[in-house]
């Protein structure tokens, strides 16, 4: 009796041993490195690999099924992986991948929720980045690549389907994602030096794009609501751009090329479409459009060109097109499905065009120089 009752014992014993089985794999090479790994739940999987000195790695996770992955190769790296849930996944390469080095980099990510992904990448030399991604809900994704020096990303998603991708390149960029609710989309991409980009997206199936090349160029894009998108591309140096959207399938496109550009959008309500193009030096635009079903659409070419256009209403369009040195125009339209186009190619003109009611038409074309035009109509 006493034989079974010992056997039944090893059998409890051995199903609790096989209900708890978690896997955790550190190795280390170098001095000063040090590792911790706390796994609580069953079959989660943790595995730290550290070359060379003063590295640090610490893993927490609870639940089940979760994995994690820390490579790190030079010295003075630190990674920081906490996921509690089932199914989430971390992976970290600071240095180590493809077995270059990097130091003083410093990656932290937090899951909580179901099937949560991260990937951060800071490697090929690289030195002094810091990476922070945050992810609470389920099937959220980010991945973050950053190589040079001194770059910093930071990720926030909260809530189910979210996706955002960072790639920095060069030194001293910045990059910002907020996402809350579901199926947003973030894809940021920034090469060269002291660029900035922040996403911040809240409701669901919300798209933004930014690609910035050259130095010292700024991105700021906000939407709230359903199916906004958002398409942000400069290439120079001190390029702006700032995109807000509010309400459901409104769509932003800005372009601009060369230094010193600037671009302001605004967009509320329902189906709201704008598009800036900008090429040269210092033309800056700003668009503010309210309601329902309105266009803009905006070409500066040349040098301290602008325009501005505010619309208000319904199926209301705006066309502006500048060529040249120091044109100016403003456009003014509220009510339905007014239309206004202005075409100025050469230098110093001027065009002011006000439209209020219903169903007026402006169009405004001055070739030359030091042109002036005043349009008003009402009803």
């Amino acid at each position: 009796m006493k034989k079974l009752f010992l056997s039944a014992a090893a059998l409890m014993c051995g199903a609790v041993l096989f209900a708890q089985f978690n896997t955790s794999d550190v190795d280390q090479l170098g001095n000063g490195n040090g590792s911790t790994v706390d796994q609580t739940g069953i079959y989660n999987n943790s595995v730290v690999d550290q070359i060379g000195d003063g590295n640090l790695s610490d893993v927490d996770q609870v639940g089940d099924t979760n994995d994690a992955f820390t490579g790190q190769m030079g010295d003075g790296n630190e990674s920081i992986i906490e996921q509690d849930g089932m199914y989430n996944d971390a992976d970290t390469y600071q240095g180590y991948y493809a077995g270059d080095i990097g130091n003083y980099n410093f990656s932290d990510v937090y899951q909580y929720g179901y099937d949560n992904f991260s990937e951060t990448y800071q490697v090929w030399s690289s030195d002094g980045n810091f990476s922070y991604v945050e992810q609470y809900g389920d099937v959220n994704h980010s991945f973050i690549q950053q190589y040079g020096d001194f770059n910093f990303s930071d990720v926030y998603q909260y809530g189910y389907y979210n996706d955002s991708w960072t790639y920095q390149i060069g030194d001293d960029n910045d990059s910002y994602v907020w996402q809350y609710g579901g199926d947003n989309y973030s894809w940021v991409w920034q090469e060269g030096y002291v660029n900035y980009s922040y996403v911040g997206q809240y409701g669901y199936y919300n798209n933004s794009f930014v690609q910035q090349w050259g130095g010292y160029n700024g991105s700021t894009v906000y939407q709230d609501g359903w199916d906004n998108d958002s398409d942000v591309y400069q290439w120079g140096y001190d390029n702006s751009s700032y995109v807000d959207q509010y309400g459901e399938y409104n769509e932003s496109l800005v372009e601009q090329y060369g230094d010193y550009n600037y671009s302001t959008v605004y967009q509320y309500g329902l189906d709201n479409e704008s598009v800036v193009f900008q090429d040269g030096y210092n033309n800056g635009s700003f668009v503010d459009q309210w309601g329902d079903d309105n266009d803009s659409d905006v070409y500066q070419y040349g040098d301290y060109n602008y325009s501005f256009v505010n619309q208000w209403g319904y199926l209301n369009d705006s066309d502006v097109d500048q060529l040249g040195i120091d044109n100016d125009s403003y456009v003014f339209q509220g009510g339905f499905e007014q239309e206004s186009i202005v075409l100025q190619d050469g230098d110093y003109n001027y065009s002011d065009t006000n439209q209020f009611g219903d169903n007026h038409f402006s169009d405004v074309y001055q070739f030359g120089n030091s042109n002036n035009s005043f349009v008003n109509q009402n009803n």
